[in-house]
């Protein structure tokens, strides 16, 4: 199984994943990303904090190349209350 790393980047600060994780394939490695996006963003309005959209995970493969990019606003489902 491939390995991915899952590095966390916010508010201009980048949090790198040292271990990385064996995943199936990259959806599993974006499902996971997707998973932990939005516990992160649970957390801060838990907490009463502002949340950052713009904030990611960056899904990066054995090689150093980016694989894949998950956004907290893609992961998290919003509707505009027009």
């Amino acid at each position: 199984m491939p390995i991915y790393f899952i590095h966390v980047h916010q508010r201009g600060r980048r949090a790198k994943d040292k271990e990385g994780k064996c995943f199936p394939d990259l959806r599993a490695a974006e499902q996971e990303a997707i998973k932990a996006a939005r516990e992160m963003a649970a957390q801060k309005v838990r907490a009463g904090k502002i949340l950052d959209l713009s904030s990611r995970l960056e899904i990066v493969d054995a090689d150093g190349k980016l694989a894949s990019v998950v956004t907290f606003k893609a992961a998290i489902p919003l509707r505009n209350a027009d």
